[in-house]
């Protein structure tokens, strides 16, 4: 009678000679390493693929989250302490990939008017925005094109996240004639 020779697990040629020379006598042992190799599987799995994770155009969805924290942007993507304000902001997880993968630049410039116009380019999707300061009285006049009028809980809470502090806004709908002071309509 024949035995059927049990594999020869992967894991054996990195472990000490003594059990390589003892898991050859040792079908038992053969077997329990090949566990432990199955065992390893998904940690080896996602090790292989490790270089994914900061690439927000690679990574898995369920980390997205993940990056938006690691470069500070999880103020915008976490729900506003103001319900107002919280309500309809979410964005699409493309556009908050688009996101993570300017936030280096959209650093750089934070709390100028090209830095804020890209923001709302990048988080809306639209272009058209035009932000506008008030010479001399720390006041922006951002004008959404008329296509963002759905989305202008996103674009008040994305102004207050980039202005400066001490900066008042004005948001409106380039189609519209007022808005409220402070972006409030």
């Amino acid at each position: 009678m024949t035995e059927t020779p049990v594999p020869q697990p992967a894991l054996l040629k990195v472990l000490p000679e003594v059990f390589q020379v003892a898991a050859a006598h040792s079908p038992p042992l053969q077997a329990l390493l090949i566990v432990a190799e199955d065992l390893h599987q998904p940690v080896r799995g996602l090790l292989d693929r490790v270089e994914t994770i900061p690439d927000p155009g690679r990574v898995p969805s369920s980390l997205v989250p993940f990056l938006s924290r690691w470069v500070d942007l999880d103020w915008l993507t976490l729900p506003a302490p103001d319900a107002a304000v919280s309500a309809g902001a979410g964005i699409p997880a493309a556009r908050q990939r688009d996101l993570i993968a300017a936030a280096s630049e959209l650093s750089s410039r934070r709390g100028t008017v090209d830095g804020l116009t890209r923001f709302l380019q990048l988080a809306t999707g639209l272009r058209g925005f035009a932000v506008d300061a008030v010479p001399g009285a720390f006041h922006l006049r951002v004008s959404v094109p008329a296509s963002g009028a759905g989305q202008m809980n996103l674009i008040r809470r994305i102004v207050k996240g980039i202005k400066p502090a001490h900066v008042t806004d004005e948001i409106v709908v380039a189609e519209q004639s007022a808005a409220g002071h402070d972006g409030q309509p």
